[in-house]
Parts: C-alpha cells; sequence; structure tokens
C-alpha cells in the first residue's frame, strides 16, 4: 500500500510500537494503549489494520513485532516528527511540551517539499548557532532598548564560508570542457586570469585583479582580465557588485547565499549569512503570495575601523610643527584637489607639518623630499590623522642632524684652539 493510504491515526499506532521497540523487545496491546492513552478496544482494531497492510506481525494475546517494512515506515514516520519537534523549538523557540503537541498534529499533513525546506533551513541555522557560540557578545555596547530578547536567537551572523583549493581545480576544468564543447577554446592568459581569480578569496576591481595577475605574469594585458571575468560572469562563476563609487567581482556561489556590509567610507566588504533574515524574507513573500525567486541584501554604513579614525581626524591647520600626519582627505572642488594632488597631497600619503604659522598664515609641509607652502584657506580643508611610527616612510622620521667636525670637541677649531693653549 502506498504511504497515503495510511491514515494519521494508523501512523500514531506504528510510531508508538517504534518507540517501545527501542525500550524492550516485545510489546503487548496494553503498553500500546497506555503509552497513547486510548482505550483497549481501539488499540485492537488499529493493530488488525496494521497487520492487513504487512506492517506488523500480530495475533491476539501474543506479542507484537514490526515488520522490514513495518520498520522502515515507522522510521520514516519517527523522524518527520523530530524534525519538526527541532524545528519548533530551535528556530521558533517553543517550549518542549507545546512542540511535541503540535508536531505530533502537523507530521501527518505536512507535505515532503515543506519538510525537507524546513530541514535544510534547521541544519544552516544549527550550523551557525555552533560557529557562533565561541563568539563574546559585546552587549554592553548595545542600547539597553536594542538588545534580543531572551526567547530571541543571539548568534551573530555566519561568517560565509570559502570554497577548496580542490574545487577551484574542478571549477576551472569544468569551465573549459564546457567552453571547448561550445566551440570556444581559453586561452593561456584568460586561464592565468581565472586560476588567480579562483584563488583570491575577496572582492577585487579590474584593476586590483590586473595588478595582482601582473605580479606573477607580467606580459598579461588588461584587456585579457576583462575577457576572462565576462567569461566567469556569463557562465555564472563570479558576478558584478555594484557600489556607489566602483564596481567589484565576487566569487558566485549560488548553493551559499550570502549578504554584505559595505563601508562608505573606505570600501571594505563582509560577507555575512543570517538564517533569520532569510526566514523573514521567505515569510513575507509568501504573505504576499510571492514567488520568490532570488534576492540580495547590501547595508551601507561605516566600519569600526572607520569610526575610530573618523574620531581622530582634524584639519591640517590645526598641526603642530613636527607633526607627521595621513592625508585623510581633501574637501574641495575637483580643481582643487587636482592642484594640491600635483603637490603629493593625496589620500592616504603622509606629509610632516613643517610649519603651522608660515608666512601670511600659511601652513608649510615637507612632502616627500621637498617643501610645500599651502595658503590658509586650502590648508583648512585637508583633513589628516595623527600617523603612527610604523606607518611614517622612513625618509619622514626624524634622525638626529650630523654634527660637522668643526662643531665637534677634540676637532677641527676646538682642537687647534686647545692645541694653542
Amino acid at each position: 500500500m502506498s504511504e497515503k493510504k495510511l491514515s494519521s491515526s494508523l501512523e500514531d499506532y506504528l510510531e508508538a510500537i517504534h518507540a517501545l521497540s527501542q525500550e524492550r523487545p516485545f510489546v503487548h496491546a496494553n503498553q500500546i494503549a497506555e503509552y497513547l492513552r486510548v482505550a483497549k478496544s481501539s488499540v485492537s482494531w488499529a493493530l488488525g489494520q496494521l497487520a492487513k497492510k504487512g506492517l506488523i506481525n500480530y495475533k491476539p494475546y501474543e506479542a507484537i513485532t514490526l515488520t522490514d517494512k513495518g520498520r522502515t515506515r515507522a522510521k520514516q514516520v519517527a523522524n518527520r516528527h523530530e524534525e519538526i519537534k527541532r524545528f519548533l523549538t530551535g528556530v521558533l523557540a517553543v517550549d518542549e511540551a507545546t512542540a511535541q503537541e503540535n508536531a505530533c498534529r502537523m507530521e501527518h499533513v505536512i507535505d515532503r517539499e515543506v519538510l525537507l525546506r524546513m530541514k535544510c533551513f534547521l541544519d544552516s541555522f544549527e550550523d551557525t548557532a555552533t560557529s557562533a557560540g565561541s563568539a563574546e557578545v559585546a552587549e554592553d555596547k548595545v542600547d539597553d532598548s536594542l538588545k534580543i530578547e531572551s526567547s530571541e536567537i543571539e548568534a551573530p551572523p555566519e561568517a560565509v564560508q570559502k570554497q577548496s583549493k580542490g574545487r577551484n581545480r574542478n571549477t576551472l576544468l569544468r569551465l573549459k570542457e564546457v567552453l571547448t564543447a561550445s566551440g570556444r577554446e581559453l586561452s593561456i592568459p584568460e586561464a592565468q586570469v581565472i586560476s588567480a581569480f579562483l584563488t583570491i578569496e575577496r572582492h577585487l576591481s579590474l584593476d586590483e585583479l590586473f595588478k595582482e595577475v601582473r605580479r606573477g605574469e607580467p606580459t598579461l594585458r588588461r584587456e585579457d582580465v576583462t575577457e576572462a571575468m565576462d567569461i566567469l560572469c556569463e557562465h555564472k562563476i563570479a558576478r558584478q557588485l555594484r557600489l556607489p563609487n566602483r564596481v567589484v567581482y565576487e566569487h558566485w556561489h549560488p548553493e551559499s547565499h550570502h549578504d554584505h556590509l559595505f563601508c562608505v567610507k573606505c570600501g571594505a566588504i563582509i560577507e555575512f549569512y543570517d538564517p533569520r533574515i532569510e526566514m523573514l524574507q521567505m515569510e513575507n513573500a509568501r504573505r504576499s503570495s510571492f514567488r520568490l525567486l532570488q534576492h540580495s541584501l547590501n547595508l551601507y554604513g561605516v566600519c569600526d575601523a572607520c569610526v575610530a579614525r573618523e574620531g581622530n581626524i582634524r584639519l591640517l591647520t590645526e598641526c603642530l610643527a613636527g607633526e607627521s600626519v595621513q592625508i585623510m582627505r581633501v574637501d574641495g572642488d575637483e580643481t582643487m584637489k587636482r592642484h594640491v594632488a600635483d603637490m603629493g597631497i593625496t589620500n592616504g600619503n603622509y606629509v610632516e607639518v613643517v610649519s603651522p604659522e608660515g608666512p601670511g598664515k600659511s601652513v608649510i609641509v615637507l612632502v616627500g623630499q621637498g617643501r610645500v607652502m599651502l595658503d590658509r584657506e586650502t590648508a583648512e580643508k585637508i583633513k589628516v590623522t595623527a600617523a603612527s611610527d610604523k606607518h611614517v616612510p622612513f625618509r619622514l622620521r626624524r634622525r638626529g642632524r650630523h654634527r660637522h667636525m668643526a662643531d665637534r670637541p677634540g676637532q677641527g677649531y676646538f682642537r687647534n684652539h686647545s692645541n694653542n693653549k
């Protein structure tokens, strides 16, 4: 008989026999009645039905055992019950008793596809909670009004898993096979670019990727990089991420969806996966009777490093003589930015303040090996932060002055002068 023709009541009896048989070699009708809290007459009728379907070995007043077919069917029912219960307790934070009661009802009506999706979601959810168990939660940094309730999940987003080297090699080999079958051979430069991209687990612009591959292959052209990335995007191995000020490429893993955090200051990109977000998105789509095919979530903000750095940023005019500082940004029109850039004052460069109060209230700085005089208005539009010794270029580090021979005691004038005495 097919599974569909087994009623929910008979499934309960089959599940009860399976559970009791785990504790003892033989099961009797009175034990089943006690387990399910039903009348013995009801048990006798159900056992007769299960025996007719070949699921149990049963004769009145004798011990009851499961047939091979019945044991397989009972395990399916028990597993279905357990998966639903795990989902209710683990994801929805339902208490044990309520989860048990609802799982008993749901296991008989839930579709196989729905159960499979619940299981996949639960597995990823539990993996996230496990990986987050070792992470410390800095609750003192969270506003009390924003703290998660104790009944909610406190696990932070899961770090996205990266591909192995073996998988990268297989991806390249498979791509070559697909291209060959379509009459398109992968050139050696294109293969070198693709191989390099697959081994770099971070987001890269075309220029950044070009610089990376040129280190090992100086003969590669920019056109080779562009063509290789077009091939990867066309075959869904890579994809573009269009940010407000640039375009970057990332590995595309359809089987492991993730979202992004973008820092609008430094351009840092953080990948994360949080099953709670995925569940809410699916639930909202379901409520709107919307069939969800694909989605992406990009969050824009400022990273911790930039927040800390912004707190130390000041105007160039506020620096003291002798300070070594790093240029953070230049606030002004494009003409002014190009003008100071020609002097070597660009984002990330280091300069030393020679005098904050030069002629006409100008600011004099040492850029490289030369001095630059900036008018007050321009200097007030240059934002800087103090540079630590390890980041200051060697040429800007203060060294002791060389004392000329005539300045040293016992030499030059001093030597001659003392000898005359």
